[in-house]
């Protein structure tokens, strides 16, 4: 994401606010212009059907839009449409670009563009903490070594995954909520996600950010196992 790509955008627009979306698509973040379709210069209304169809195929993290010569202060309006949503609002004042990130009461977008960091906010945080919003509990992890699957050890085998109290699947027969496995590039298993239906998958990969991807063609390759569990 570049925010000179923004700044033209903005200029283009100008006099009236231009707008868009920032999204994570394959781990890393994207800017999205979206048309304004507002009656007023000093106002914004995004395009529906632009904005579903982003929304539809990414992971949307962050609402923007500009300010015409004056500051990137919040509105009243701003603010009740930012926890509305429940996504942050990233307001630019223009034609300066001085940025102000305001963050809605109470976030819905949590789960996606998380910064990667190992034992932390990893895939393993990821995927358990998407299942608790759905209601499934999995136990707290054992304490991983970093590259373990370099040191002979194997923290996704089958006996420590049955340990979380979930079934081994066929993949053949995949439902929302199963967890997959991964063996990526090595011989020990190594990556895990949330399967969501329609070949898409959560996940959170190493060096990028937590998002929702398709299973096929480049996933569905590493793909040795799945396992099923109950609210």
């Amino acid at each position: 994401m570049n925010i000179n790509d923004i700044k033209d955008h903005f200029d283009r627009e100008y006099p009236r606010e231009g707008c868009g979306v920032i999204s994570v698509v394959k781990g890393k973040k994207e800017w999205f212009p979206v048309p304004n379709l507002a009656n007023n210069d000093d106002d914004f209304i995004m395009d529906s059907d632009e904005y579903l169809k982003i929304m539809i195929s990414s992971d949307i993290i962050g609402i923007v839009h500009n300010h015409i010569e004056s500051t990137s202060d919040p509105s009243q309006m701003d603010i009740e449409m930012c926890n509305t949503l429940g996504i942050p609002y990233y307001i630019f004042s223009y034609p300066d670009m001085d940025l102000n990130i305001i963050q809605p009461d109470k976030s819905f977008i949590d789960l996606y563009g998380r910064e990667y960091k190992f034992g932390i906010s990893d895939c393993f945080e990821a995927m358990r903490d998407y299942l608790s919003y759905q209601n499934i509990e999995i136990a707290p992890r054992a304490l991983f070594e970093d590259n373990w699957y370099d040191k002979g050890l194997d923290y996704f085998s089958t006996d420590i995954i049955k340990n979380w109290g979930g079934k081994e699947i066929s993949l053949s027969d995949l439902q929302e909520n199963d967890v997959l496995i991964f063996r990526v590039q090595e011989e020990t298993n190594n990556h895990c996600g949330v399967y969501l239906g329609n070949d898409i998958f959560y996940h959170h990969a190493v060096n990028r950010l937590s998002c929702r991807e398709n299973l096929f063609p480049f996933w569905q390759e590493y793909l040795v196992g799945a396992y099923r569990y109950v609210a």
